[in-house]
């Protein structure tokens, strides 16, 4: 009886040739996005553009609806002391494994490229038009622009790992 292995994952914190990008704002990370789509896209990283932009949502609805989890009180002491500043000036390093608790909110199923980007743009428009932000699970109360950097931190990290063209 054959037995089917799972894909070997990529060690994130180690790959070369990824892509040295920034955002000013989210409209910059959906046009990103969409050339990505259109484009085609060669992928160095474990995430496909879909997962990248149904996770990059969920962290968006995390900040705007609030979490049901948070990190234990020493690791939040240790993250807002030595690793928010960093995350905040970025750019972000990869290679972060999310604890248990948090992955099951932030890590989605494998959705297909396009039902992640429509998952995007819903929460990009709710994080343009809504302002209410909850603390971070890891770094407490932010401001409003540290927020904002930290997400485009964030996606531009994520989309690193998609170069474009055809694979």
């Amino acid at each position: 009886m054959a037995t089917t292995l799972a894909p070997a994952q990529v060690d994130t914190a180690h790959v070369s040739g990824r892509r040295k990008i920034q955002f000013q704002d989210h409209d910059e990370v959906l046009a990103e996005v969409e050339r990505l789509a259109s484009g085609g896209y060669r992928q160095l990283g474990n995430w496909s553009l879909g997962k990248i932009a149904a996770h990059l949502a969920a962290a968006m609805n995390i900040a705007l609806d609030g979490a049901s989890v948070r990190a234990a009180w020493p690791m939040r002491m240790i993250a807002r002391f030595i690793f928010k500043d960093k995350v905040i000036r970025g750019p972000m390093r990869p290679g972060f494994k999310l604890p248990a608790k948090f992955a099951a909110s932030l890590i989605p199923d494998v959705a297909a490229d396009r039902d992640g980007i429509e998952t995007l743009r819903t929460a990009v428009r709710r994080w343009k038009t809504e302002p209410q932000r909850h603390p971070h699970g890891f770094f407490g109360a932010l401001t409003p622009v540290e927020w904002e950097k930290i997400m485009l931190n964030h996606a531009a990290m994520h989309l690193s790992f998609l170069v474009p063209g055809r694979a």
